[in-house]
């Protein structure tokens, strides 16, 4: 993916970016680098403030869009990160890019999916290349038991 000036992209972790909040120029970015897939794990409200409607922004550009919102009263479940393995399972080879504020949630929610294919929890944020705040606690409470 290429890099517009203050890319939200804050790591890549094979076809999987994870990200902060886009503007609108990223997303014309990420179309053209090839992304198919944004996922939100902002919540409803978060999103609704912002000054596009992202929903249609991202399928404007031909991608899609898909909440997955982690956070206030929507909290953080597992049923969360089967639905990301889902999205990811059926997206193996094109760009997808999870983003939320700062990508703190997501990076939390593909850790957890990670860690259940197999990926040492000691490790996953170092596997990922995620150089933010790590919460085992989110973690855990994603994890599918």
């Amino acid at each position: 993916m290429s890099s517009p000036s203050n890319d939200p992209v804050v790591c890549r972790h094979g076809h999987v970016a994870l990200a902060s909040q886009p503007r609108e120029a990223d997303l014309d970015s990420w179309a053209e680098d090839g992304v198919a897939l944004v996922v939100n794990s902002r919540t409803p409200e978060e999103t609704a403030a912002l000054p596009f409607n992202l929903a249609d922004a991202v399928a404007s550009r031909g991608m899609q869009y898909v909440e997955l919102p982690i956070g206030g009263p929507w909290g953080a479940s597992p049923e969360l990160t089967v639905r990301l393995g889902a999205l990811l399972a059926a997206n193996p080879d094109n760009g997808i890019v999870l983003h939320c504020r700062s990508g703190t949630r997501s990076a939390h929610l593909y850790a957890a999916w990670l860690i259940q294919e197999g990926e040492a929890p000691e490790t996953v944020f170092e596997t990922m290349g995620w150089p933010g705040s790590r919460d085992t606690a989110l973690v855990q409470a994603l994890l599918p038991l």
